[in-house]
């Protein structure tokens, strides 16, 4: 039996998303949630390897402990950079992972610092990804398996990144040959579904200056993978109101609460399945951290899908930013300035794209990721060479930028300059 601790921190909130009219907490029964929550951030700093999945979940859960939220997000930066700078292994479910815990705690997945080091966890899944659905047209089977995939797909999705779009349309093609997995797995379709409702309720992802619509017959694609999946996880309910097995419930559960549009509100047993994972609790069954933070974001009402509603800011001011560029060193010289307009917090790529936007004649310019970040490779047609040892330097006034234009936060009224360069 779990020891029922008075609690300092706030109760989680009573009621669950309605979708039966009844699902929710009783009274009598909300401090065994506590206790699973207090439990789960009791973990934090014991184990050798942090856990996203428990960040994740305290942070769907409300953020009941900042100290152990603040151990969590150093601990996943460091590890996450130390995975990447000493080729360890990591996945792509694990890199997804990963994006949706710090993104939970409002961190940038963009710009993860660590041990004096900086790496871009977005374009890592990118590429992991990109990985994963050329093993898929090749083998019919990716290089992981579906699982990762689809959370590649929901963290890609809730970054808004293009890359979303075409490993969305792979897992749903997927879902409707009955590929995900050798047998019906409920974990699978959970998240499968999940990510899916992210496409095809954004209707569009932006990439970096591209908008991709994922309308016509591929919107018809998801949506037809998202009703067969749905199916499948109604199918594997149990009288009792296990879905699949009791540790595959919390992400069903989650599931059906997101799509709970696209089903009869009679076919599924919400009631019957909170009740169930209610009894569960002070046997013990979710004393496993990684089993307990699956369920609680059920338990309050929430999905992953609500990741990125967690640290959406309001009323941000915008600032202006004046872009000059400059070559006095090869070819004809040339020299153009200009005021843009971007939101107080965006970083220098953005005023570029939006140099560009406004002016794609003197402004246009080309950039490639890696781990470490973006980096420039020419402006208004004119490119870095090595073998000249020339590149794009960026400056603050007469001060060269420390930080690249991935990671660089303009103040209002800065200067920033482009000067073509010699190393």
């Amino acid at each position: 039996m779990l020891p029922l601790m008075v609690s300092v921190f706030c109760l989680l909130a009573v009621s669950i998303r309605d979708v039966s009219g009844l699902c929710s907490i009783p009274a009598n029964q909300q401090s065994l949630v506590t206790a699973l929550l207090h439990q789960m951030i009791r973990s934090v700093g014991t184990s050798g390897l942090p856990n996203p999945s428990v960040l994740l979940a305290m942070n769907l859960a409300g953020k009941p402990d900042v100290a152990a939220e603040k151990l969590l997000v150093q601990q996943l930066k460091e590890d996450a950079v130390q995975k990447l700078l000493n080729d360890q292994s990591f996945s792509s479910g694990q890199v997804a992972l990963y994006i949706l815990a710090l993104r939970s705690s409002c961190e940038n997945p963009f710009k993860v610092s660590a041990l004096g080091k900086t790496i871009d966890l977005v374009f890592v899944l990118d590429e992991k990804m990109k990985e994963e659905i050329a093993h898929i047209e090749k083998y019919q089977s990716p290089l992981t398996t579906y699982y990762p995939v689809a959370l590649g797909v929901l963290a890609l999705c809730e970054e808004g990144n293009k890359a979303a779009y075409p490993a969305a349309e792979t897992l749903a093609k997927a879902a409707l040959n009955n590929q995900l997995d050798a047998s019906f797995s409920v974990d699978t379709a959970s998240v499968a579904d999940l990510a899916l409702t992210c496409i095809f309720n954004g209707k569009s992802i932006t990439g970096v200056g591209t908008v991709v619509d994922i309308s016509g017959q591929t919107r018809s694609t998801v949506k037809e993978a998202l009703s067969v999946l749905t199916s499948g996880i109604l199918k594997a309910q149990k009288s009792d109101g296990v879905i699949g097995n009791i540790y595959s419930t919390g992400l069903a559960a989650q599931a059906l609460t997101a799509v709970s549009d696209i089903y009869p509100v009679s076919d599924w047993n919400c009631p019957m399945t909170m009740a169930k994972v209610l009894a569960e609790i002070p046997e013990d069954t979710f004393s496993l951290p990684m089993a307990a933070s699956q369920v609680l974001p059920f338990l309050k009402g929430k999905t992953y899908l609500d990741v990125t509603s967690i640290c959406v800011p309001e009323n941000v001011p915008d600032i202006r930013v004046e872009y000059t560029v400059i070559n006095d060193l090869v070819g004809n010289s040339f020299k153009f300035s200009i005021w843009v307009t971007v939101s107080e917090g965006s970083v220098l790529l953005d005023v570029l794209e939006k140099a560009e936007q406004v002016n794609p004649k003197e402004f246009s310019f080309t950039s490639e990721n890696s781990s470490m970040g973006t980096f420039v490779t020419s402006i208004h047609g004119l490119a870095g060479s090595s073998n000249d040892r020339t590149y794009w330097q960026f400056y603050s006034g007469t001060a060269p930028l420390k930080e690249g234009v991935g990671t660089y936060i303009p103040k209002n009224n800065e200067h920033i300059l482009a000067i073509y360069s010699k190393y």
